[in-house]
């Protein structure tokens, strides 16, 4: 559920706000995915017994970070009165299969390591550039659920 009217954010009451997806079924390894008005798909590469038609869910993981990490950096930027002409984005993301494929380790199924290297093109001091690292990451609620636990229930229909 998606419940933000026509009103930017500075101009309405902020309120929680919930976020509904529904996933369908189209083969072992693809999955079609409604969001809002949109339909996403998710698939795994060959090697992973998919059929490499879409992003697999730990890519769309970080693309999810790099876009709320770029959309940040233009509304700070912008609210810093910095000028960001330009923001490249590279997001590299480890990962130890062995226990999606039930092989025993001591690994976590999830990312080791996740490395994002950001490619500015704006004029600021040493200072700015710090502040505006900073109040990002202090923000995006991407990283946040990267980074802090959130609790997580599933239950059957």
């Amino acid at each position: 559920m998606y419940n933000l009217n026509q009103k930017s954010m500075e101009q309405m009451e902020i309120q929680k706000i919930d976020f509904l997806i529904e996933s369908k079924t189209k083969s072992n390894s693809r999955s079609e995915i409604s969001v809002r008005n949109f339909k996403v798909m998710v698939d795994e590469p060959s090697p992973l017994g998919g059929t490499d038609l879409a992003p697999n869910p730990v890519e769309y993981i970080l693309c999810g970070l790099s876009g709320c990490i770029h959309i940040l950096a233009f509304k700070v930027a912008n609210e810093m009165d910095i000028e960001l002409k330009d923001l490249d984005i590279e997001i590299k993301g480890e990962l130890n299969p062995e226990k999606l494929f039930g092989m025993p380790t001591k690994d976590r199924a999830g990312y080791q390591n996740i490395e994002i290297v950001l490619k500015p093109i704006f004029e600021a001091n040493e200072e700015q550039k710090e502040k505006w690292l900073e109040i990002m990451q202090e923000r995006s609620p991407v990283l946040d659920n990267l980074l802090n636990p959130t609790p997580v229930s599933v239950t059957l229909a």
